[in-house]
């Protein structure tokens, strides 16, 4: 019996190790918080723009703006006229950006012009970590881009050094030497492929190709905007959609994935990103769920104005059609709306961004009541 006892005790200690050895795997494996930060890609610093970097949502962090370009093939520089008191008004770290075009030859083009405006930034109180590059090269450019920027890292000093990668050069031999030179990466998940602006099936797809290949850290950039091509489709990138990729980051990690590089930050004159409210309920996982608020407004001389408010947080298209009620003598619509019976119909209707409101039609009569969609 003691025999038996000693035998029995020895199994169960070598049960409990091996169960608090697992489960401290478990805890070791628990994924970390993404930080999220944002581009702010605009040429043309407008009042709107300067008031959205000082209102930017709390849960993004640094700003990584763009600041220097080298256009075309003809690599015509260009500087982008940066409000730079608003970036040191936020408060916020700051990497600075310089686009050179992809077709673009790197011969006589040198990470100084952006080196220089950082330093001009933080000599004037711009927190500011570091450059970026977005050089969207062909991948059998790897191996001179990798020398090239070996060359140019050298220079840069104190300042930290990111790329901009596609997912394209996953399985170019070059790209080890290449992510080991700067000190971080953000992989561009989204227009990879025409005509696709981004899915998240694709966009995880891509994600883990990269982890495997590299094995290092790494951001991924996703998209708040929509864009027509030449043809004049439209392409968008819908808010549930993104949504979808990232709860699947969140729910299985991605070896390396460090953080969210946001494109672009929006604000209220540049209607073809998303509003910050959108971004900021991305980011949180909240509803997506659009509300509209239609109202009748008397304008005068027995004329109501048919309004539609989205009084939610999300940018979304409006109601295809509101039905009115009432003794209607004159019923018409705008701005893509038009009269059918008692109703007002879109073939295609608005997006209307969060908060905003839009006159839609406008209607006769008397106890004339609107519905709610």
């Amino acid at each position: 019996m003691s025999s038996i006892r000693r035998c029995t005790w020895k199994w169960l200690g070598v049960w409990l190790f091996a169960l608090g050895l697992a489960c401290s795997r478990g805890d070791s494996r628990q994924p970390q918080a993404l930080v999220h930060e944002s581009y702010v890609w605009q040429r043309d610093w407008s009042p709107e723009l300067g008031q959205a970097v000082a209102e930017v949502p709390s849960e993004l962090g640094a700003l990584r703006v763009l600041a220097r370009e080298r256009s075309g093939s003809a690599r015509t520089p260009v500087d982008i006229s940066v409000d730079v008191q608003a970036l040191a008004r936020s408060g916020r770290e700051v990497v600075a950006v310089m686009r050179v075009d992809g077709t673009a030859p790197l011969e006589g083009i040198s990470l100084q012009e952006v080196a220089t405006h950082a330093r001009a930034w933080r000599a004037k109180g711009v927190r500011v970590r570091g450059i970026e590059l977005d050089h969207d090269c062909a991948t059998a450019a790897l191996p001179a881009y990798a020398d090239w920027l070996a060359h140019e890292r050298a220079a840069l000093g104190d300042l930290a050094l990111s790329l901009t990668a596609l997912p394209t050069w996953s399985t170019s031999p070059a790209l080890a030497r290449l992510v080991s030179i700067p000190d971080g990466i953000v992989l561009q998940v989204h227009a990879v492929r025409a005509p696709t602006l981004f899915t998240p099936e694709e966009a995880r797809s891509f994600t883990e190709a990269w982890s495997r290949a590299t094995g290092r850290p790494f951001h991924v950039a996703l998209p708040t905007y929509r864009v027509r091509l030449r043809d004049g489709t439209p392409l968008s990138a819908e808010p549930r959609e993104v949504a979808r990729f990232l709860a699947g980051l969140r729910e299985r990690p991605v070896e390396g994935v460090t953080g969210i590089v946001w494109f672009r930050l929006g604000h209220r004159g540049d209607p073809e990103a998303w509003s910050p409210s959108t971004l900021s309920a991305v980011v949180r996982g909240e509803s997506l769920d659009p509300r509209f608020l239609p109202r009748l407004v008397d304008v005068g001389g027995g004329t109501l104005d048919i309004v539609i408010e989205n009084t939610g947080r999300v940018d979304a298209p409006a109601p295809a059609r509101l039905t009115l009620s009432g003794n209607l003598e004159v019923l018409d619509g705008v701005g893509g709306y038009a009269p059918r019976g008692t109703s007002l119909v879109a073939r295609t209707p608005p997006r209307l961004r969060a908060g905003e409101r839009r006159v839609i039609g406008f209607v006769r009569g008397s106890e004339v009541a609107i519905a709610a969609p």
